[in-house]
């Protein structure tokens, strides 16, 4: 089975350089998931999943600082959203590293795109609709 890489679109993006940029980084590492050499080797799951947790504790630290800075009104329950997605996301990679041969690499790249997308498509262009708006200043 092939799977197709993420492609980023405009319709990802929520208008704020900085997070777009976080974004294209974590649609690139979702993506290394895609390569039939990474999907196919355990070791390199583990350390894309790895640098994915990493990268996205980072980033949702930056998003967060943004948030607060425009007193984006549900602030609280975008955190722990992203206090849930990291848990998420880390308790897959614990999954995986128990089961690492009979988890397929497609399953992987399929569950970070999934987990990805949504909370990019969904939650965090919410936030740019907000930020971006007219009167308030997200920088």
């Amino acid at each position: 089975m092939h799977i197709d890489s993420i492609q980023w679109s405009r319709w990802m993006s929520v208008g704020i350089q900085e997070l777009d940029d976080d974004h294209r980084v974590l649609v690139e590492i979702v993506n290394k998931l895609s390569a039939d050499d990474s999907r196919n080797s355990p070791d390199v799951i583990e350390a894309i999943l790895d640098e994915l947790i990493h990268y996205t504790k980072d980033h949702f630290a930056r998003e967060e600082e943004y948030m607060q800075r425009a007193n984006y009104p549900t602030f609280t329950a975008h955190k722990a959203l992203h206090d849930a997605l990291t848990r998420q996301v880390e308790t897959y990679r614990e999954r995986f590293h128990a089961s690492r041969d009979t988890i397929p690499g497609d399953e992987v790249f399929n569950f970070c795109a999934d987990w990805l997308g949504k909370h990019i498509l969904k939650e965090d262009t919410r936030f740019g609709e907000y930020a971006t708006g007219p009167g308030v200043a997200a920088q």
